[in-house]
């Protein structure tokens, strides 16, 4: 199993060309994956500080292609040109660009070779391999959308919701079909023997439920058990499994649900969801279609992200049909997970009812995790059986009533709880008040929507009555809101309506209707003082165009919105305030690429309606010339941070040369942009540059530089070769001197290779990356600390056996009150001020305390583990296997003796609280390219821990294996200072010496150290 390290700075896979800028204060890297766009483009994620940087492969054949990039914190997105005008037509998934989330949810190139999609307005889901992407991108017109994943969102309950009345009146759901679309089911579980009708799989696991929230949610509904007994115990249940392990996809849940409402389900329970978006997506539409064509009821969980604040409702429980679902507890409090409104596109009401989800007992599945038959769970996946169960209820009493007047009756005898209206719907679930209501309201909630001034806004409310009899009604309403009467008469199977009139108020605004024993729930959002803000997209010509990639960024939170433009216009709604507007325009050339030019406003004043226009003019060239002759630009890039209080947006365009991008700045100056402008450009004779220039507050327009080789430095960078049929690249990355922003630029080559590199000066810091390539994946990196090179000549070997444990540049053992922290990487090169890390096959971490086993993990050198206050005496084991030339097995361990820190400890690196251990490096001298010796002198270096204090050892023993590790020799060891020797391996025949070592210091700590295939003879 190919595993990734992933500690305070692990493995980079940073495929050039070519790379964006990092942002200020990058000091941790962390590998988040790869991922093959829609469009065959390879684009690489790592966490730089605390948010995610891109790097971009484009396709064969697509080499010109730019790429607009866009993000903060958490957040990313990476769209090529020729996709910017679907998107803004909202016919390709903005989603397939979304780097970030596509790697969250498992479509990373490490998780799997293919793409799922929706296509065409049918909903058909489609797979595509990622090897054929291109090709099927190009020929591709119909609407096409990520075939994405949702998430399931996870005694005293049927009680809080008067179930048990329900039941002595002779309703317990008998009759009535409900379908659970979820994880899979327990079926032999006693609480649901003889409960489940039919199970039908949509998923490519087995239809055991591992998970166990399917059949939790399953004995919600129809358990049995005289203690825990389901809402509606009689019902009958179909069950399909739409979700595995990593999640649910869109296209296996309306399987899921065409299944169900076909074979007869009244009900469908949906205990999952995801984010929300302004459009209908294909699940909202799924979930409204098949309610108007079959008359069910989707019972949908409204999702577990209320503490983030309001317009949290997932999808597809936003559908306009689905009955969706929030959470309480025991005292019919709102749980704080629990979702809360408005709606994101027109602030309607969601969730629209309440049910139990705080500490719900149900059945366990015998497959999943832990231990018992019934477990606690939390989450609106469990309120939404109750309200699931409920109905099924309800459509016992009423067996000829669709899905849409069984939601009218739950939410019309809901009970209100002390919330506003966009955080409880009509408020918590009550079946046995449900079971007795006549009248029902049309529509059961009414939303005024999101009302840009104080003008009354009027709609109505239509009572229907399915009895024989007329019913008089005498009407009350709660909040700003009033009737156009007091009292109305519902015919015999007749209905009757009232006008109800939003009145005046700012913020979002709540009330409710009463009429004898029927409440509905009224909402409307009068935003603040706010207006229109236009953009109009032009290009080059002066024609509207919508090949263009445009966002806002400000406001309360801080974050990016996009703007799409249909003809060239596109409008979003904002407070009034001050703004920050860009966008990258492209322009189509006669040869088929085309140019893009990037445009920003830094300040956009919006005190009334207003327009702005991104004008492709505005932009001025980019131009970079050598003194030197055959220069091509190979990586290039422009782009820029911003940064509130809170967080920094990063954005840029990314091309192969900088001949067809612009840049420029409309408007006045600010103070926290850093601009940045770099590349990389090769020459005959494996010459590179490496080029990098930074601007503060005014972005630039236009740029032009003039490089001669005589201002800049030279670095002469020796490459060896680990193993046929890999590459390398270097990338040199530059920090600017004020707030460490950064940027870089790689290009891969052949190895073994002896280039010259240059770049330039100009008071940066510079720091490299070496990058071991297969293909397009690195299997290992070995990064180098800060250099401040002037003008000159240096010289630099790289990827120079051994690769062994290495603990310069970073705190890699710590220990943080009662908490040992493990980060060690173990494969860096011979110099001593670099470490490295690699992909691997296995991997395992052991920590023992006075030869008992405190804990184990299946990571190399990484792990956290819980120890005692005292003083106590560690052993830490750690070994990594992977398939390489050279160091395919490292083993290490380290014996010291630790305690909890002073209570006020020195910062890590300034003598802090790092392990007192020790690194044993071992750098053979006359390697040739292809790391080999005859005879070698191995300098020998005891490299300690950052934060603990060196101590010289005492004790040095090297051995030497020239038949991987079946026997060993000893070899001598000179020392040459507290914490250096050398040794000497003989001539010999052969081919691979292996290395170990064991050293103990003055504290009487020890190191030992096994490399396996250390170099070649």
């Amino acid at each position: 199993m190919l595993r990734k390290l992933a500690c305070a700075l692990a493995a980079l896979a940073l495929i050039a060309p070519p790379v964006s800028a990092e942002p200020a204060q990058a000091v941790t890297h962390e590998y988040i994956g790869s991922i093959t766009l829609i469009t065959g483009d390879h684009v690489t994620v790592r966490r730089v500080g605390d948010r995610l940087v891109p790097a971009v492969t484009p396709a064969p054949g697509r080499e010109s292609v730019h790429f607009a990039t866009l993000g903060t914190g958490d957040e990313l997105h990476v769209v090529p040109a020729d996709a910017w005008q679907r998107v803004n037509a909202g016919t390709l998934d903005r989603r397939l660009f979304d780097v970030a989330a596509l790697l969250r949810d498992g479509y990373g190139d490490e998780r799997r070779a293919d793409l799922p999609l929706i296509v065409g307005s049918t909903l058909e889901p489609q797979t595509r391999a990622k090897h054929g992407m291109a090709a099927a991108w190009a020929a591709q017109d119909a609407p096409v959308w990520l075939d994405g994943l949702r998430h399931p969102t996870l005694d005293h309950t049927a009680v809080q919701i008067g179930a048990p009345s329900a039941w002595k009146s002779g309703y317990t759901g008998k009759g009535v079909t409900v379908a659970v679309l979820d994880t899979g089911v327990d079926a032999t579980h006693p609480d649901l023997r003889g409960r489940v009708a039919e199970i039908r799989n949509f998923t490519d696991e087995s239809t055991r439920d591992t998970d166990g929230h399917g059949t939790h949610v399953a004995a919600t509904i129809a358990s049995r058990n005289e203690r825990y007994r389901g809402i509606a115990p009689d019902a009958r249940l179909l069950v399909g499994k739409v979700c595995q392990a990593n999640g649910c996809s869109e296209s296996a849940i309306i399987k899921g649900m065409r299944w169900a409402a076909e074979r007869g389900a009244k009900v469908v329970n949906l205990s999952l969801g995801g984010p929300d978006a302004a459009g209908s997506d294909p699940l909202e539409q799924a979930v409204d279609r098949l309610s108007a064509q079959h008359g069910t009821l989707f019972v949908v969980a409204a999702g577990n992200d209320g503490s983030y604040g309001a317009e949290t409702v997932g999808s597809p429980a936003s559908a306009d049909a689905a009955l969706a679902v929030g959470a309480v507890d025991r005292a019919d409090a709102r749980a704080s997970f629990s979702a809360r409104g408005p709606r994101v596109r027109d602030a309607a009401i969601k969730p629209e009812i309440l049910a139990p989800g705080v500490d719900v007992v149900a059945a366990r599945s015998r497959h999943s995790f832990g231990t018992g038959a019934h477990t606690a769970l939390s989450g609106t996946s469990m309120a939404t059986p109750h309200v699931a169960g409920a109905a099924a209820i309800l459509a016992q009493r009423h067996p000829g009533w669709t899905g849409r007047q069984l939601k009218a009756a739950l939410m019309g005898s809901a009970h209100p709880i002390d919330e506003s209206v966009y955080d409880q719907g009509a408020g918590r679930v009550d079946v046995d008040r449900a079971l007795g209501v006549a009248v029902t309201a049309d529509p059961p909630a009414l939303s005024f929507g999101r009302s840009t001034s104080d003008d009354p806004v009027t709609r109505t409310l239509t009572y229907r009555n399915p009895t024989d009899a007329a019913v008089p009604l005498t009407l009350g309403v709660t909040g700003p809101f009033t009737l156009s009467a007091s009292a109305i008469t519902v015919p015999a199977r007749g209905e009757a309506s009232v006008e109800v009139t939003a009145g005046a108020g700012d913020g979002q605004l709540s009330g409710f209707v009463t009429a004898a024993g029927v409440s509905t729930p009224l909402a409307i959002d009068r935003e603040p003082e706010s207006y229109d803000l236009t953009i109009r997209t032009v290009d080059t010509t002066g024609a509207p165009t919508d090949a263009n990639f445009s966002f806002l960024f400000g406001g309360a939170d801080s974050r990016y919105r996009p703007i799409p433009t249909i003809d060239g216009v596109g409008t979003v709604r904002v407070p009034r305030g001050t703004y920050h507007v860009d966008g990258v325009v492209a322009t189509p050339q006669p040869d088929g690429a085309a140019d893009s030019h990037k445009v920003v406003h830094p300040v956009v004043e919006v005190t009334r309606d207003t327009t702005l226009v991104i004008d492709a003019r505005a932009a001025r060239p980019i131009s970079v010339d050598f003194d030197a002759r055959g220069v091509t630009p190979k990586a290039v890039g422009v782009g820029y941070s911003r940064s509130t209080d809170t967080r920094a947006v990063l954005t840029g365009v990314l091309g192969d040369t900088f001949e067809r991008i612009h840049l420029g700045q409309v408007g006045p100056p600010v103070e926290d942009i850093i601009s940045n402008i770099g590349g990389a450009w090769t020459a005959p004779g494996d010459r590179a540059y490496h080029l990098a220039w930074f601007e503060y507050g005014p972005i630039p327009t236009g740029f032009s530089r003039s490089v001669r080789d005589a201002e800049l430095a030279r670095v002469d960078a020796t490459y060896r070769r680990q193993a046929p049929r890999h590459r390398g690249m270097k990338m040199w990355i530059a920090r600017e001197p004020r707030f460490d922003a950064a940027v870089g630029f790689g290009v891969p080559f052949d190895l073994p290779v002896a280039r010259t590199e240059y770049h330039n000066v100009d008071d940066l810091t510079w720091s490299a990356e070496f990058h071991h390539l297969r293909g397009q994946a690195t299997d290992q990196v070995v990064v180098g600390g800060p250099v401040r090179h002037g003008v000159g000549v240096h010289r630099e070997d790289w990827n120079t056996a051994v690769f062994g444990p290495s603990l310069a540049g970073g705190d890699w053992a710590a220990r943080f009150d009662d908490t040992i922290s493990l980060a060690i990487p173990l494969f860096g090169d011979s110099a001593n001020d670099r470490y490295g890390l690699s992909t691997v096959d296995y991997g395992r971490t052991v920590l023992f305390r006075e030869g008992v086993k405190v804990g184990e993990t299946r990571q190399p050198g990484q792990g956290q583990f819980e120890v005692p206050e005292e003083a106590r005496w560690y052993r830490l084991e750690t070994t990594a296997t992977r398939k390489s030339v050279y160091s395919p097995m490292v083993t290490a361990a380290w014996s010291f003796t630790s305690q909890r820190p002073e209570a006020d400890p020195k910062p890590l690196g300034k003598g802090g609280n790092g392990l007192p251990i020790t690194a044993i490096r071992f750098a053979p001298r006359d390697l040739d390219l292809r790391n080999r010796a005859a005879a070698a002198t191995i300098d020998v270096t005891l490299q300690p821990n950052t934060g603990s204090d060196p101590s010289p050892f005492t004790t040095l023993s090297i051995e030497a294996s020239f038949d991987d590790g079946l026997t060993w020799h000893p070899l001598p060891a000179t020392r040459t200072g507290p914490l250096s020797a050398t040794t000497v391996v003989p001539d010999l025949t052969g081919e691979y010496v292996s290395l170990r070592a064991r050293a103990v210091d003055e504290r009487g700590s020890e190191a030992e150290v096994t490399v396996l295939r250390a170099y070649g003879i």
